[in-house]
């Protein structure tokens, strides 16, 4: 047996018996996936540092210029950045944990992916602390909203964006990485 053989046996074991299992995920799990990670060998950050320092200011730009931000993001979302976000599909890691959370043995998966893509394996709990590019947020009422509400790119093209909430009329915004 492999020393990988015998590690995979032992975390299996370890999750089996455990009273209450969580995963923790990065950019790591969504790579197989197509989305680009942000500090890795090849990451957006390690290659552009100047792109981190930008992207702690993007909450002050949407702030300043709502629609300049959605134009910004809804290109951002297409890649090459990241990756295409939209059409991303789950690969076997978040296949995986979500089939460990069917079977009782994983409660829930805590991430800092900005993807979706626990969402689109079947994943049922997932906190994801940077957000979520399929879900929106009115900054005036706080009401959520799915992305699949909006039609963005219309939106974009009759140069109607920022998204506006369809109870009280404020901006929706999403959130991108290192946004507060």
């Amino acid at each position: 047996m492999t020393d990988n053989q015998e590690l995979i046996q032992r975390a299996a074991r370890d999750l089996v018996v455990a009273n209450y299992s969580i995963a923790l995920t990065g950019a790591g799990i969504s790579t197989e996936s197509g989305i680009a990670d942000f500090r890795g060998p090849s990451g957006l950050w390690t290659k552009n540092p100047g792109a981190e320092r930008q992207a702690y200011l993007n909450y002050e730009k949407f702030l300043k210029d709502p629609k300049s931000y959605w134009i910004e993001t809804l290109t951002y979302a297409r890649g090459p950045g990241l990756g295409n976000l939209w059409d991303a599909k789950p690969n076997p890691g978040h296949i995986a944990l979500a089939e460990l959370e069917q079977m009782g043995i994983l409660k829930c998966v805590i991430t800092q992916n900005i993807d979706a893509l626990h969402d689109k394996a079947g994943s049922q709990r997932v906190l994801e602390y940077h957000g979520n590019f399929m879900k929106l947020r009115c900054v005036s009422c706080g009401a959520r909203f799915w992305r699949e509400e909006f039609d963005l790119e219309l939106l974009q093209k009759e140069g109607k964006l920022p998204p506006r909430c369809s109870r009280c009329r404020g901006i929706e915004k999403w959130r991108k990485p290192c946004e507060k």
